[in-house]
């Protein structure tokens, strides 16, 4: 008779236990390269350090995916997220232990408060070292805390594969910042697991009910006196964009990422939104009875109505809302939700009436606008007024150019004056950090080598990564840097002087920007005038080499400056 406990102590294995996972043979180095290509991601900025050697000779062994070395992490982090911002997708940017990171960590923080999907690889020391006291560690996953939405360190190669998917997932569908951090020796060794392609259903387009279009839409219709604030969200949706607000004589403010989305000689655009924006724009959200939000988030509290009655629609539900009270959120995909608002508004009644005069007020003030603009505009005189140099640069760059701008009192005379017609807008929104103009230009440069590209930068913050001038010139990237120059950081001296306070700090003594360029590898110009500026951004489109025109600016008071 059998022994039954005996039996019963034998436990059974699961259906699959003896299953062995996929194995296509690839170190942890191979694996990431095939991940990342099998994602559609092509280009991967850094700098090379101790830690991170292996895997940068595993990048040298294949041709899918080009390494764009750098001078400065910060400076590679800046490009990777300038890179995620052009095309909507994942930008990576990889570095050594301790100091690498750290001194990515600004580069990474532009891309954390503009929602720029950007995985940093960051090496780290040996595995046998982690926690002691050896060179260049640091606890990478708590130095990177308050930026990554995710950040894990590689204990064992089996756990890349899942580790990596989900670093991808989070910076394509959420614009998030992930971080892997992998023992430098770990790079050789073999993973077991499979390469996950990038998925459609990712790209999944969010559809709203119907019943929910047709209310949001009746709330438009019945306002006397709207309002459109357009920001990057209806990428996709320009041309349907246009009709709905034709159709329903809707006032249209761009937020300045998204200045290239709606045609600025349209007679309902009026212009920016807040300090670097138009003053028609304030007015006319404060007079406006419903303000329609497309896929936009910039709402600063001192340019905008207390109270408004807002409608705003958005693919990223944690979006509506934000800083603002509602009368109505939606969420959705704007390139299918615009299509079918423009259809609505073709076949609705309109109040003839009420919309004539809502046009009359809309072009009184644009015209009140342009009129001043015009006058600022048309300054002459050495050293230029920064209102000046913009519509020159408006005048003769392209309209298929990218325009890559820095942080500075040159930002806001730029959303203020530059009339776009259709160059694309980089900026460090959020962040705003100084240097982002050049790196984000080199990446623009790499990933559309077709296109002109123009980075805009002031004195103060163009120091800060101009190094990279030399990355240009030693990749043969064409590209044209305009350093707005006026021996000072304006926008602090200037609300200094406002208020009483001591300028201490907010001069500048510059370097020849011209014999840097030379000595950089670049072609460099000096401009004191509108006319020699012309000739030089004229000569500087015909360069095989970067170009730095150094620009010789005056300093006035933003309006509405303070402290």
């Amino acid at each position: 008779m059998p022994d039954l406990l005996q039996e019963r102590s034998v436990k059974p294995q699961p259906v699959n236990a003896d299953m062995k996972k996929p194995d296509q043979g690839l170190t942890v180095a191979d694996f990431i390269l095939k991940q990342l290509s099998s994602w559609g991601i092509t280009r991967i900025y850094g700098v090379i350090g101790d830690a991170n050697l292996l895997l940068l000779d595993a990048i040298s062994r294949q041709r899918a995916i080009q390494y764009i070395p750098f001078l400065d992490e910060n400076a590679a982090a800046l490009a990777a997220s300038a890179d995620a911002k052009l095309n909507g997708g994942i930008g990576v940017v990889i570095g050594t232990s301790g100091p690498g990171l750290v001194n990515m960590l600004n580069g990474l923080g532009d891309a954390f408060a503009d929602r720029a999907g950007v995985l940093a690889i960051t090496g780290q020391v040996d595995a046998p070292k982690i926690g002691l006291h050896t060179k260049q560690y640091v606890q990478q996953q708590l130095t990177v805390t308050p930026l990554a939405a995710f950040s894990e360190l590689l204990a064992h190669p089996d756990a890349l594969p899942d580790l990596l998917q989900h670093c991808l997932v989070l910076s394509r569908l959420q614009g998030a910042v992930t971080h892997l951090s992998i023992p430098k020796l770990m790079f050789t060794e073999k993973v077991k697991g499979a390469v996950l392609p990038y998925s459609p259903h990712f790209h999944q387009t969010l559809l709203a009910p119907d019943k929910d279009v047709e209310e949001v839409f009746q709330l438009v219709a019945a306002a006397r006196k709207p309002m459109l604030l357009v920001g990057g969200g209806i990428s996709g949706a320009e041309l349907e964009t246009v009709m709905f607000a034709e159709e329903m004589g809707a006032a249209v403010a761009a937020t300045m990422p998204a200045k290239h989305l709606f045609p600025h000689n349209h007679p309902l655009f009026v212009g920016g939104l807040g300090l670097a924006g138009s003053e028609a724009t304030s007015i006319l959200m404060r007079e406006s009875d419903l303000i329609i939000i497309l896929g936009a988030t910039w709402w600063p509290e001192e340019y905008t109505p207390q109270g408004a009655n807002i409608i705003q629609i958005d693919a990223a539900r944690e979006n509506i809302g934000m800083g603002h009270l509602l009368v109505r959120g939606l969420v959705g995909d704007l390139r299918d939700l615009m299509p079918r608002l423009a259809k609505l508004a073709k076949r609705s009644a309109k109040n003839e009436e009420a919309q004539a005069a809502w046009k009359r007020r809309i072009s009184e003030a644009r015209s009140e606008w342009t009129e001043r603009l015009e006058q600022e505009t048309s300054q002459e005189g050495s050293p230029m007024a920064p209102q000046r140099i913009m519509r020159d640069l408006a005048d003769m760059i392209p309209a298929d150019a990218i325009i890559a701008v820095d942080t500075g009192d040159h930002t806001i005379w730029f959303n203020r004056v530059f009339s776009n017609h259709g160059q694309r807008i980089l900026l460090s929104g959020r962040w705003r950090t100084l240097g982002f103009a050049l790196p984000a230009a080199i990446a623009a440069k790499h990933a559309c080598s077709e296109r002109p590209v123009v980075a805009i930068a002031g004195d103060g913050g163009v120091v800060q990564t101009i190094m990279e001038l030399r990355t240009a010139a030693a990749q043969g990237l064409a590209l044209i840097l305009v350093v707005i120059n006026n021996n000072a950081y304006a926008i602090e001296k200037n609300r200094m002087e406002l208020t009483g306070l001591s300028t201490i700090g907010s001069t500048l003594d510059n370097p020849d920007f011209v014999l840097l360029a030379e000595a950089l590898g670049g072609k460099g110009y000096r401009a004191t005038s509108s006319a020699e500026l012309r000739k030089c951004m004229e000569e500087a489109f015909h360069s095989e080499r970067p170009v730095l025109i150094d620009v010789s600016a005056s300093s006035p008071t933003v309006p509405h400056s303070k402290i």
